[in-house]
């Protein structure tokens, strides 16, 4: 099997997905400064279905190439708590909050709500 036909196939079992040549955009709605970091409120397209609330903690110490780390917020059935994980902990996570630990030592990152969390907790996951 050639490598285009096994990402065919890859693609085919993820299910009905958007458009890989659909544009994708940002928005900015507020940045804020805190101790080790900028916070950045950004809301995503990245479906054509539903906007994506994400949380930019860009370190003061980056620098123009700096890493940046993707946080996937925990579950625990703490359906109103999801980007804000990365801010804030949660109570079974180490303290002080990854956010807060990673932008002290130079490494931004970024944090979305997953379906179903909080400011996307009340919508649904299903495709229309």
């Amino acid at each position: 099997m050639n490598q285009q036909t096994r990402r065919e196939e890859l693609y085919g079992r993820l299910g009905r997905l958007p458009s890989r040549t659909r544009d994708i955009s940002v928005t900015k709605v507020f940045e804020e400064e805190r101790d080790s970091f900028f916070l950045e409120k950004l809301v995503l397209d990245l479906n054509g279905i539903e906007p994506v609330p994400t949380y930019f903690l860009r370190s003061k110490k980056a620098s123009e190439k700096a890493p940046v780390i993707i946080y996937n917020h925990a579950s625990g059935g703490e359906y109103q708590l999801g980007k804000s994980e990365s801010l804030e902990g949660r109570s079974v996570l180490m303290r002080p909050p990854y956010g807060e630990v990673l932008t002290q030592r130079g490494i931004s990152v970024l944090c979305m709500d997953c379906w179903g969390f909080e400011e996307r907790r009340t919508r649904s996951a299903r495709w229309s």
